[in-house]
C-alpha cells in the first residue's frame, strides 16, 4: 500500500505522517516514510526553484518510493509526484520556459496513479514557520495549494480532503479509516 500526503508547504503533511508512521508501526506493519525530496535536493527551491531543481525532486521521489516499495508493505509518501507538478508549473511559468510534449507532466501523472490513497491538506489559517529550506511567503503557498487543487481536478485524481482541522490525531484517524486500517 502506498499512501501520499499532498499539499502546499508548512500544512502539517510531515507531522501528519510522523503520527501515522507511529500508529502504524506499533500495530505491527511494516512502514517506512519517504521524505520530501525538496528538502534534500541540491539545486535552489521554492520561488526561485528551476526546471533542473524539480526534475531532480521529481526523479529522486520516484526512485525513493520504488526502493521503499520493495522493503516495507506500507509506503507512507511526504509529497507526490502531482504536488511537486505544482512546484515545477511555477519555476516554468518563473523562467518562461517552454516544456516540450508535456513530459514532466505525463511522468508526474502517471506517478500519481500509482497510489493506493492520496490525502490532500487543506491550508487553514495558518502562517508557515521559517525553516532552512522552505519560504514562509502566504501569497506563494496559497499559489502552490490553488495549483495542486487544479491539477488533481483536471487529471481527475482520486484523492480524499483532509478535515479542515488543526487536530493531527484526527487526520490520521480519517487516513486510517479510509484507508480500511481502523484506529485503534
Amino acid at each position: 500500500m502506498k499512501i501520499a500526503l499532498i499539499g502546499t508547504h508548512s500544512t502539517g503533511k510531515t507531522t501528519i505522517l510522523t503520527r501515522l508512521y507511529a500508529h502504524l508501526q506499533e500495530r505491527g506493519f511494516k512502514v517506512c516514510i519517504v521524505p520530501e525530496m525538496a528538502r534534500l535536493c541540491p539545486y535552489p527551491i521554492n520561488e526561485k526553484s528551476t526546471i533542473e531543481s524539480q526534475e531532480w525532486i521529481l526523479n529522486a521521489h520516484i526512485e525513493a518510493e520504488a526502493e521503499a516499495g520493495k522493503m516495507y508493505n506500507i509506503v507512507l509518501c511526504d509529497r507526490a509526484t502531482i504536488d511537486n507538478f505544482a512546484y515545477f508549473l511555477k519555476a516554468i511559468e518563473r523562467t518562461s520556459c517552454v516544456l516540450p510534449n508535456n513530459k514532466w507532466e505525463r511522468i508526474a501523472v502517471d506517478h500519481a496513479r500509482t497510489y493506493s490513497y492520496i490525502f490532500k491538506t487543506q491550508k487553514l489559517s495558518l502562517f508557515a514557520k521559517p525553516d532552512a529550506r522552505r519560504t514562509i511567503n502566504e501569497e506563494f503557498r496559497s499559489e502552490i495549494d490553488e495549483l495542486i487543487t487544479q491539477l488533481l481536478k483536471k487529471k481527475s485524481l482520486a484523492h480524499a480532503l483532509l478535515p479542515r482541522t488543526f487536530d493531527y490525531d484526527e487526520h490520521v484517524n480519517f487516513v486510517l479509516q479510509h484507508t480500511g486500517v481502523l484506529a485503534g
